[in-house]
């Protein structure tokens, strides 16, 4: 990965390279796809950590042209770059710009919770209520796993059905944050990497969001638990987005207090391994990420 990290930054060419290729295979190795659009935003996001703001800009509209112009020539439309550039790598170059300037892990994650929100507005400003446009894609869905012999037979009910549909939107933009944040704090490692090694791990591991944002959090939480219809929903689909930095909290808090002991690394895998196979274990992740805001387990661990 150093050498990776050492190519992009030797020079503007060499960054377009890496990102414009990995751009063009998103979609042309579906198995990996996601990994290298990620990958694309974080040799974006270093650039703009790295050498400048402007730089990294001019990384990112150069590699998209190109990966566009790829498309466009196996005749995919050039809609799906936008998408992939406006959803993606444009999020994660502002983001690199705010952590460029402040050099603040917290102020990039409610910058990045706040870029969520009014996504999430959006969507439902210009499109309106997105729920009937859920429940005919998991209808497809349905029909589609009955007819390879694999029936769901949860979705049948309409009311379920409803339920899931609801919360899909906010579970989709959370997703996408983590995404964008996880891309951005690979740029900000390699960056640690090449300039100051351990850095980012003292960093990362010190991570904090503060009380006016858990507050924040935890009222958007109990409004939504306590409030039904749309409003409700809203307020819901609000929860999981301003929970994905918790989720960076806890990995920090976990680094921290598993890392300083002898079998660290193992723990930190299975911790990662869990996350991967048990969904349920990134929600109790963040509920640890937030519980940190008053229980401050790092500090706890180090009075032991």
């Amino acid at each position: 990965m150093n050498v990776l990290a050492d190519y992009i930054v030797r020079g503007r060419w060499q960054a377009v390279t890496v990102a414009a290729i990995c751009g063009a295979m998103t979609f042309i190795l579906p198995p990996f796809g996601t990994m290298l659009n990620y990958l694309a935003a974080a040799a974006v996001a270093l650039v703009t950590l790295h050498v400048g703001v402007l730089q990294g800009l001019q990384v990112l509209l150069i590699a998209a042209a190109l990966t566009g112009l790829f498309y466009q020539l196996l005749g995919i439309q050039a809609t799906v770059v936008a998408i992939m550039v406006m959803m993606l790598w444009l999020p994660c170059w502002i983001l690199a710009a705010v952590l460029q300037a402040t050099r603040r892990l917290d102020y990039v994650l409610g910058t990045a919770v706040l870029f969520g929100a009014m996504l999430l507005l959006a969507v439902y400003g210009l499109f309106g209520d997105p729920v009937p446009w859920w429940i005919e894609r998991l209808q497809v869905l349905q029909e589609a796993l009955a007819s390879a012999g694999l029936p769901v037979t949860n979705l049948s009910d309409a009311e379920l059905m409803r339920g899931i549909a609801a919360l899909l939107t906010g579970l989709v933009l959370a997703s996408l944050l983590t995404g964008i944040l996880a891309s951005l704090m690979l740029a900000r490692w390699w960056q640690s990497r090449l300039v100051h090694p351990g850095a980012f791990r003292e960093e990362f591991c010190n991570l904090r969001m503060g009380y006016p944002a858990a507050v924040l959090t935890l009222v958007a939480m109990l409004a939504a638990r306590f409030t039904s219809g749309a409003v409700g929903e809203l307020l819901a689909q609000l929860s999981m987005i301003m929970l994905v930095p918790y989720l960076l909290v806890g990995l920090a808090v976990v680094h921290s207090v598993v890392g300083r002991t002898a079998k660290g690394r193992v723990w930190l895998t299975v911790a990662y391994v869990l996350l991967a196979l048990i969904p349920q274990a990134t929600l109790l992740l963040a509920g640890a990420g937030l519980l940190d805001t008053w229980a401050d387990f790092r500090r706890r661990v180090r009075a032991t």
